[in-house]
């Protein structure tokens, strides 16, 4: 605590003096929010021009307890958060000019899910309609409560109201949803039989399964995935092999595992994104304290040179664990959640190669991210 009182003091002492003391002001190009462990806030940020993380004017907004994961609405203008242990979903609005959080409907709570639902991940669908909700349940609650996706209308204003539910596996892991098709992937399973399955999209948000699932080899451990920005490409971060599975997607949604898939990364990967461009792909590697670097053509990943880059500082003395990354809509920065050190790291991003470089003066925030979103 006395650490991240410390961060907190740093980063409003930057934000009032400038970057290194100049007296400009440096512009600001995104603004960035943050959810971990320890807190039920949301941290709020600002990335500047040169991919430094300086504090909002209102540093956190609260959330209920336990925030695990964020998504953002496709009109950037909503923002969502699960909150594990609430068994429920928060809806806030993005002011896109100061970067501040307003709870959706201020006489409205948030919406609850069933008890003891334990929400983990949160999707909407391409066209905004549907927030999506990958709950794990409770199997040893009496009743039980089974796993499975909460189905939840989103109106014009974000509020949010109940629309039906959809059955998974056991012990759903992570869930995808594509940017630009009406599909969406659960991985779920133990971690000897780790399966994905998709799910089509209904006009009203049912699902529907798309079948043909994928089971990957012994000791599969999917526990991150991302889709590509044309909606060609799954990438699933397989934990328990130290590798990334790619799969190219059919039209109707099946997945089809690419040639050479899968392929090596770092030890224990837990998340993984692409760049918009679909030219470069990260992984945040848990086990060995690292961001493995790939390009990507039509699927196949080829290492960067230098990868993978140590998630670590000059003189630091806690190791990093990191537990999430994601690229800036600039495709300029890579910012990693780090369960470790309780930081933000940042990573600028070689236009030639992919390779990195760490971002002046980082880490950042005091925050060991579980979800990270950065909007315009």
């Amino acid at each position: 605590m006395k650490a991240f009182i410390r961060t907190l003091l740093t980063l409003t002492l930057a934000a009032a003096v400038g970057c290194g003391g100049s007296s400009a002001t440096p512009a600001t190009i995104a603004f960035v929010y943050a959810v971990g462990q320890g807190s039920n806030n949301i941290f709020n940020f600002k990335q500047i021009s040169d991919g430094e993380l300086q504090s909002s004017s209102v540093f956190a907004t609260a959330t209920l307890p336990r925030p695990v994961a964020m998504t953002l609405h496709p009109s950037r203008n909503f923002l969502y958060v699960a909150n594990l242990t609430s068994n429920a979903v928060s809806g806030f609005s993005v002011d896109h000019t100061s970067g501040v959080l307003s709870p959706v409907g201020t006489a409205i709570p948030p919406i609850s899910l069933s008890p003891a639902a334990q929400p983990i991940a949160l999707g909407i669908n391409s066209g905004g309609q549907f927030l999506f909700v990958l709950t794990q349940g409770a199997p040893t609650a009496i009743p039980a409560v089974p796993p499975g996706i909460s189905i939840l209308n989103i109106d014009a204003r974000g509020l949010l109201t109940a629309a039906g539910s959809a059955a998974t596996g056991a012990n759903p892991q992570s869930m995808v949803v594509s940017p630009n098709s009406g599909t969406l992937y659960v991985s779920s399973g133990s971690p000897t039989a780790t399966t994905i399955s998709g799910f089509a999209i209904a006009s009203n948000g049912a699902l529907t399964p798309i079948g043909g699932d994928f089971t990957g080899p012994a000791a599969t451990n999917i526990a991150g995935m991302t889709i590509d920005s044309k909606g060609q490409f799954l990438y699933a971060a397989d934990s328990g092999n130290n590798t990334v599975l790619c799969f190219s997607i059919a039209a109707g949604g099946a997945l089809t595992p690419v040639a050479g898939s899968p392929f090596a990364a770092g030890t224990q990967p837990v998340s993984v994104a692409v760049d918009s461009n679909n030219a470069f792909l990260y992984t945040a590697n848990k086990g060995s304290n690292d961001i493995s670097a790939f390009t990507v053509k039509a699927g196949v990943l080829t290492a960067v040179n230098g990868s993978p880059f140590p998630a670590t500082t000059s003189g630091a003395t806690t190791p990093a664990q990191p537990i999430f990354l994601t690229v800036d809509p600039t495709n300029q920065f890579v910012y990693i959640g780090d369960s470790g050190t309780s930081n933000i790291f940042a990573y600028a991003i070689s236009i030639t190669d992919g390779s990195l470089v760490a971002v002046t003066n980082a880490p950042f925030g005091g925050v060991g991210a579980s979800s990270i979103i950065i909007t315009k």
